[in-house]
């Protein structure tokens, strides 16, 4: 299969602080259409999975407004324009959380959905430790900081109590062999 033809014009909406870019492509057959998809183009977002000395999970807990459920996610945000991407995960752990990492290992790129421009970036963050001046969050972040287990953290990848689980996927490996390091 071979990509579709971009064709222009593409518009660019905001809508809150969301951006909603429309395309239009040339089908196989021919016929033009239009496709909306949201974030910037080229956006980029990262979340991190991120571990205390004692292999406990720094989790970010937070209302989320498309689910209108409290859920434990990952530390994470959008990357600031040309920023490196191991350095906003490294700020965005802090700011949320109040802990800063020791080692970072990145984890992988994932698209989280076909209607998406943004590029999520995953870490995998260890001997994370509690800074003296703690969160600093923006305006609209509430953020209750909690510390759960790996198995948790699996648990809630499971049911749909977080929205990163792929980033759960992505570090299955290393931490299970963490797990094994514990018994």
């Amino acid at each position: 299969m071979e990509p579709w033809q971009r064709l222009e014009p593409t518009t660019v909406q905001k809508v809150g602080w969301r951006t909603v870019v429309t395309k239009r492509f040339r089908l196989p057959g021919g016929q033009a259409a239009d496709f909306q998809t949201i974030g910037g183009e080229q956006s980029h977002c990262i979340a991190t999975i991120a571990l205390t000395p004692d292999r406990q999970v720094v989790v970010s807990r937070q209302f989320r407004v498309g689910p209108e459920k409290v859920l434990d996610e990952l530390p994470g945000g959008g990357a600031n324009a040309g920023e490196d991407f191991e350095l906003a995960a490294r700020r965005e752990l802090e700011e949320e959380t109040g802990y800063a990492p020791g080692r970072m290992e990145f984890l992988g790129d994932v698209y989280k959905d076909a209607y998406t421009n943004t590029t999520w970036h995953f870490f995998l963050a260890t001997d994370c430790r509690p800074v003296p001046t703690g969160q600093h969050l923006d305006e609209h972040e509430h953020v209750a900081v909690r510390r759960i287990t790996i198995e948790q953290l699996f648990r809630n990848a499971r049911s749909g109590c977080m929205t990163d689980a792929v980033a759960v996927f992505l570090a299955l490996d290393r931490l299970k062999a963490m797990q094994k390091e514990e018994m």
